[in-house]
């Protein structure tokens, strides 16, 4: 009964604090439609589950903006650094005064936009890193222009930019374990 009157508070368990893989897979593909992708937008918080409306992810936005917890946007979002910025979230601003500058939402959200933003740094670090092995593809592509295993290489870090947290091989933090990662499947056994 207490569920149901108070979810927030019912539920608010030190240790349900990872995103679930659902969440996870919501939250990047709504991103992946969003003009600037690594910039986590206004209804970023209300995909990700940690609040149940878009004012309510507008205003967490907002304070994590204010907070510097956040980047906006660059003026110029036009250049290719919007587009490829490395990170997006600076986790290191979340410090003491955090619960208060969150104050609009419970403890449990709060915990759980904690892991939310370590996640989305997360990825910011993974998009850096084949940004980087796009960059030496290219480079190497041009060089050898037509290079098929060059060609199929870029289109492989292209593709693994936009796979689904949930779909990759390799293990995430702050998303909760053991459920929801599956490596891909080559062939019918």
């Amino acid at each position: 009964m207490i569920t149901n009157a108070f979810p927030n508070f019912a539920n608010d368990s030190v240790n349900d604090v990872d995103l679930t893989p659902a969440q996870a897979d919501k939250l990047f593909a709504y991103q992946l439609g969003t003009p600037h992708p690594r910039y986590l937008s206004e209804k970023a918080f209300f995909m990700g589950g940690i609040v149940g409306s878009e004012y309510g992810s507008k205003k967490i936005h907002k304070a994590l903006l204010k907070n510097k917890i956040i980047f906006p946007v660059p003026k110029d979002s036009s250049s290719s650094q919007a587009a490829t910025e490395t990170m997006t979230v600076n986790t290191a601003g979340i410090n003491k005064g955090f619960v208060s500058q969150m104050a609009m939402i419970s403890v449990h959200a709060q915990r759980k936009l904690v892991g939310l933003l370590f996640f989305w740094e997360e990825e910011c670090t993974r998009w850096k890193l084949l940004d980087q092995e796009e960059k030496e593809i290219l480079d190497a592509l041009k060089q050898n222009e037509g290079n098929m295993d060059l060609e199929c290489a870029l289109e492989a870090v292209r593709m693994k930019m936009k796979l689904l947290p949930s779909k990759r091989g390799e293990a995430t933090a702050n998303i909760v374990q053991g459920a929801g990662h599956e490596l891909p499947c080559y062939s019918n056994h």
